[in-house]
This record gives structure tokens, sequence and C-alpha cells, in this order.
């Protein structure tokens, strides 16, 4: 959550992003005061939902002025009202309001990981600290563990969560940035266009950086330009385009977010494009070379003895011995090699469409298989489904099965781990299911030997066919639980349980910096898209990223299976 609510000016529509960001910014705010669950769970559904219709600014200020923000499901007339104001004026009152409400830096300290409003407030009132930079320095100078509840375990844990704010400041996840991406490029690409005679050819334009080779987190958008070998308006080109990116930028909320420009002439346009998408671990396997002509990188890569590396791939360096042998690049799981998604809800527990909707979308989008898995009992804050529920389900999942016989559909849950490492129903009920992906929802705070010990058991367990999103982590807003990797991922293996890639881009959880263990080990995975309705299906395009990052092969991917093989693979377990 943002400690400052984004505030547009009244010339310009805000983003779907950013109408958001305000919602959850109200929702926590609400919490901080105690308010109705129901109440801020609303908020949050909605910004959810904001998320996923991804309406353009002048969508919602054409709602906003025709009162019809409440036709989208899960925006309630308050809400409505809250959004309507923020979208003509870019203020939110009622946010001044609860925010003027609360202590002062309450609001900030908050968003350290793990700090409640209880202690946050007893280090505002004892300490009379009100800032992250105070904070950090009270720690370091043991200054909390003058204070009552406050041990040393608590003020590290305090500590790191500062230090984690801090490293991620400035950054963006990759979804929040491509709109303006994909904005850009096409300004670039016509204003460096425009104008050119037809006969010279149309020059290049390229994603490069971070952004090329699809990292989760950005801190800036890079692309490179092709100029002209000796042309005399290289300067004035130069400005031109300079000019159009800042044009554009100026004209959207978003548009802040740093962007760098690079050029190069046609000669060097494959060795640069190279360079500036290489990751420097890459670049240093590659041998840092210098500038070299080179028409394309398909050029570049064949001069270094190696087969064209993707730019995604671009990571570790460990990519580099791979193309060094042909045909091992196309053994890494594909960008279309997905066949089928497990991990999906639906209104049953906290989806927001049916499980009929969500399987025709699948099908739409050409997927040999399905796998439903809403929320297990537990799940209350989720409307975890009860036995009787249950069953109901698995009525309507048989009864879809005959009316769409060309797609598989796979009835599972997501299942809670407990505190003891024991799974949501008992072993009856779970055996019903034709899969089980076991997640853990709470006790994050439990220590490296407990919270390792807990994944361990859940994966013993006969019932476990898919551990889901590892770590629990939120990118940029929660670090992962701190785990033995080594021993979770041995364990999988041996149980022959699939360790998930979930590709929800504010998870995408295993770290694809895992992938030489799970290579090492043999362990199988699997590209979830943990959708919540049917925009979320398409995540999986990020969790296909993060396993080609990780050089995952096909065969160590389930979903990359055929249908037959998927189902024979789930009954073994069950």
């Amino acid at each position: 959550m943002s400690a400052k609510s984004p505030s547009p000016s009244s010339a310009i529509s805000p983003t779907h992003a950013q109408c958001s960001d305000l919602l959850r910014d109200l929702g926590h705010l609400l919490e901080l005061k105690g308010e109705n669950v129901f109440k801020i769970r609303a908020f949050s559904k909605a910004a959810d939902r904001l998320h996923e219709l991804a309406p353009t600014p002048a969508e919602l200020k054409e709602r906003a002025q025709a009162g019809t923000l409440t036709e989208w499901e899960g925006i309630g007339k308050g809400i409505a009202a809250v959004l309507g104001e923020y979208i003509t004026t870019g203020r939110s009152q009622e946010r001044e309001t609860l925010a003027a409400s609360l202590p002062e830096g309450l609001l900030e300290l908050t968003r350290v990981p793990g700090l409640g409003p209880k202690k946050a407030i007893t280090i505002i009132e004892e300490l009379e600290i009100r800032t992250l930079p105070e904070l950090e320095y009270a720690c370091r100078e043991n200054r909390l563990l003058t204070l009552k509840g406050f041990g040393e375990k608590a003020q590290g844990k305090i500590l790191e969560g500062v230090r984690f704010l801090q490293a991620t400041s400035g950054q963006k996840r990759l979804d929040e940035v491509f709109p303006l991406a994909e904005a850009l490029f096409g300004v670039i690409s016509s204003a460096v266009n425009d104008g050119r005679n037809p006969l010279g050819g149309v020059l290049r334009v390229s994603e490069a950086g971070a952004l090329r080779r699809r990292m989760e987190t950005l801190e800036e958008l890079s692309f490179l330009i092709e100029l002209p070998l000796g042309d005399k308006t290289q300067t004035a080109l130069k400005a031109r385009m300079t000019a159009a990116v800042e044009e554009l930028r100026a004209s959207r909320p978003d548009g802040a977010f740093p962007v760098r420009l690079a050029f190069c002439e046609t000669r060097e346009w494959g060795y640069r494009l190279a360079a500036l998408t290489a990751s420097h671990a890459h670049w240093i396997a590659l041998g840092s070379p210098g500038p070299e002509d080179a028409a394309d990188e398909e050029q570049f890569y064949r001069k270094h003895g190696l087969a064209f590396i993707p730019a995604e791939m671009r990571e570790t360096g460990e990519e580099i011995s791979l193309a060094r042998k042909p045909g091992n690049i196309e053994k890494i799981l594909s960008w279309d090699g997905v066949r089928g998604i497990f991990h999906n809800h639906t209104t049953r527990s906290d989806g927001a469409d049916s499980l009929e909707a969500m399987v025709r979308a699948a099908r739409e989008r050409g997927y040999q298989y399905i796998g439903i898995s809403d929320h297990s009992q537990s799940a209350f804050y989720a409307q975890g489904l009860k036995t009787d529920t249950l069953l109901e389900q698995e009525r309507e999942v048989r009864a879809l099965q005959e009316k769409y016989p060309d797609i598989r559909i796979f009835w599972g849950i997501e299942s809670d781990i407990l505190a003891d490492g024991a799974l949501d129903y008992d072993p009856k009920v779970l055996k019903r299911f034709d899969f089980v992906i076991a997640s853990v929802h709470s006790r994050f705070g439990m220590d490296r030997e407990a919270m390792t010990e807990r994944l361990v058991t859940a994966i013993r367990n006969p019932a476990t066919r898919f551990i889901g999103h590892l770590t629990g982590r939120i990118l940029l807003g929660r670090k992962g639980y701190d785990i033995d990797y080594e021993r979770v991922l041995k364990a999988a293996a041996e149980h022959d349980v699939a360790i998930e890639i979930n590709a929800h881009p504010a998870r995408l959880d295993i770290d694809w910096r895992h992938g030489p263990e799970m290579r090492r080990l043999g362990v199988k995975t699997s590209v979830n898209p943990d959708a919540h309705e049917i925009s979320g299906l398409d995540d999986v395009r990020y969790g296909v990223a993060v396993a080609r990052k990780a050089l995952l092969p096909g065969a160590l991917i389930v979903n990359s299976w055929a249908v037959e093989r998927v189902g024979e693979w789930l009954g073994r377990k069950i």
C-alpha cells in the first residue's frame, strides 16, 4: 500500500491502477481504524476487480460522469461515490479524513511487514518515531528493546522489514508498467519512422534491459532505437523521439516512471541490443565482448559459437553453456507450451466468475484441461468450502464435464496447510478430489525450522499433488517466509509433488532463481495462474516467463503434458 495516495491533476484522469491503489489505501485505513471486516473486504475486492477489468482512464471518466460505475460487479454505491470523486477531482475526501484521524506516522510505519497498528502506536507514542528512516535508526540503536513487548527477535524482524521496503523503493511490478511500455513502444516506433522514405527501410525499435528480460519488478523502462548510418539528421531525430516520449509521459498518470532511450547505428544493432538486454552475470559469462558489427542478435550469438538465447533467459550465465550444445534451448518450456491450467477459483469461494464461465474461458484460450481448486474450509476469509458445498460442486463439475467433453475438468481444492502441516478436511474427503493444492495462508511468522517442517509434512501427505505459492511472498509488499529450500525441494522430488510457479504477477512464486536446484533434483512444477476471474487466466504468460528464466525443461512442467499423461500422474497420488 502506498503511504501517499496518487493524486492526478484534475486535467488528467487517473488510471485503473491508481484507482485500485486508492481503494486499497482506504481498506487499510479502515483496518487501522478497526472498522467492520466486511466493509474492509469490500474495498479490497473492489480494488481487485478494477485491476482485473483494467478500464482506460477515458472509460473511467465516462462512467463516473454517467453514474454507471456500479454496473461493474463488486462496485457498490458507496465505493462508486468515492471513485467518482477521485476520478473527477483527483482527490478523495474520505481518504483524507481517515488519514487525518490516525496518529501521525501510523500509515507509514504499518507498511513494514509484521508491524501491526498496536505496536506501531507504541513506537510513535513512546519513542516519537514517525518515519521509516527514524525506525531503522532506532532498531540499529536497540531503542525498541526499551519498549514493553519488544524483544531482540521482534526488533530484528522490524529492521528486516524496513530494509526490505527501502530496497524495493522506486520499483514497480512488471504488469503495472506494461501498459506504459506498450504505449511508449508505439510512440517511439512512429516517431523514428515518421516522414522517412520507404525505400530506406523501417528503422527498428526494441525493448531492452530488465523490461525485455521480463523481470518481475522494474526500476525503469529501456528502449533501443536504430539510427540510419551516417545520417546527418541523427541529432534532430533523437530530439524528436525524446520529445514524443516526454509528451506521452506528461499525458499519463503513470508517466513518471523512469524511461531510458539508447541509440545505435545499423551495423552494431545486434551487439548493442544484446549488451543492453543482458544481465551483468550473462555478459560476464559471455566474456564481456567489446563493440562489434552484428546485423542482429542471431548473428551476434552465432559469432560467439552459441545458439540464439531468448532475452528472458539471459540472467545467471548458466544459459551460455546450455546454448553451446544444439537443441538445449529448445527443450526449455516454450511460450505456448502450457496445455492446461490448475489453481483456478470460482464464485464458490472468493472467485468472481462461475465454474462454467471459467471452463468456457479456458476452452476459448485453447486449453486441453482446467483444474478447479477453490479454497478449503479453514479459509473462512475466502468463503472456504464446507463439506456440503463440496458435494454440490462435485456434482456441478461432473455435469459440466458432460456438457463440455472437449476440455477435461479436474476437480480439486486449494487446501490450507495448517500450523502442524496437516491439510484441511479428513483423508476420506481429500480422496474425493482429482488433485489437491496445499498452500500456506496463515501463521507466516513461524521460524525457518518450523515452517520447513510444516511444508515437508504437507508434501508427505498422500493427498498433496501441488504446493501452492511456496513462500507466500507478495512482490514489493511482503517477503516470503524463511525456509530450507534444499530440504523442501528434496522432499517434493522424493514424493513426486509439483512445486507451483504461481503466475499471479504479484507473486511469481517459486522464484526463478531456484531453477538450478529444481533441475538438479528433478522437481516437477506447474505454471498455475491462481485465477480468481476469467482475466486471471491470462497471467499464465508471467509464469511461463519465470519457467523460462529458470531454464526449466518442458519435461518437468506438469501442465505442458498431454491430458492423458496428466490424468495418469494425478491418479497415482489420489
